[in-house]
């Protein structure tokens, strides 16, 4: 795994880590992905969001997933990039599909450029992997370089990063980003206008390698941005759908907390609503 440049994260507010994973450890996961979307849709447990399958809860219940949450290469990219050791809190998403097409942001707050959001720091990042190749083929996420610093969503170049299976591309929350680029065959480098992107026909289009797979894992350190997040979680309708069908075992909670600072959503959400 190559080196972390924290400088420039919090210069353009993302990076790209290669070759975090192995390609046996990709087939894993794309192997468990389908295995839990086609057990969710037995039982009924999983949610389209934004036209992509996704599963509620948190994703720790699987071996597989819990692995990759507590893997010493994954924390090592967010305490270098959050400068200690990070809290994990619940947040970590799998999706099957095709996700947000626009420019947004994760933060809670997201128009008020006087909030402590963007007045404070924000020690929250999102670590995202692709489980198909986006270096080359359509699907991939686009990112406003220097986004992090502006609510406005049109400001910052805008670039495909070229993740490939097993690569990292981690993000603060703050930061512009979209999912699903399109490439298109005479200039794949180019990033086009979401609105664009949705008229462009397919035989101008580079396409995907294979259906997209995404995971996005969430750390911070303890802070007010963190506490705005996870109260951002207990009032959003979906997230309510997954801190309720999360119930963390005594052995998964010293599992986790052995590796990171680990809050309980699921208790936190009840004490948030006990007030």
């Amino acid at each position: 795994m190559q080196e972390i440049d924290k400088t420039k994260f919090d210069i353009e507010g993302f990076t790209l880590i290669k070759n975090v994973l192995t390609k046996d450890e990709v087939e894993k996961l794309r192997k468990a992905s389908y295995k839990l979307i086609e057990e969710d849709e037995k039982n009924g447990n999983y949610i389209i969001h934004r036209f992509a399958k996704n599963h509620i809860g948190c994703l720790t219940a699987i071996p597989e997933f819990r692995k990759l949450i507590i893997d010493d290469r994954v924390l090592k990219i967010a305490t270098k990039l959050l400068g200690e050791k990070p809290t994990f809190f619940g947040d970590c998403v799998m999706e099957i599909g095709i996700g947000n097409r626009g420019f947004h942001k994760d933060t809670a707050n997201r128009n008020d450029q006087t909030h402590p959001d963007w007045t404070e720091d924000y020690p929250v990042i999102r670590i995202a992997f692709y489980l198909e190749d986006h270096a080359n083929h359509s699907g991939g996420l686009k990112v406003r370089v220097g986004s992090q610093n502006t609510v406005k969503t049109n400001q910052g170049k805008a670039i495909i990063l070229p993740t490939q299976a097993g690569d990292a591309a981690a993000f603060c929350l703050r930061t512009s980003h979209a999912g699903n680029a399109v490439r298109l065959k005479i200039a794949p480098n180019i990033s086009l206008h979401n609105s664009l992107e949705k008229r462009i026909p397919n035989f101008l289009k580079v396409p995907e390698e294979k259906e997209r797979i995404s995971i996005f894992l969430t750390y911070g350190l303890k802070s007010g941005a963190l506490d705005r997040f996870m109260e951002y979680m207990y009032n959003h309708s979906v997230y309510q759908k997954r801190i309720h069908n999360t119930n963390y075992s005594t052995a998964i909670k010293e599992e986790i907390s052995s590796k990171v600072n680990f809050i309980d959503i699921t208790e936190s959400y009840k004490a948030y609503n006990n007030k």
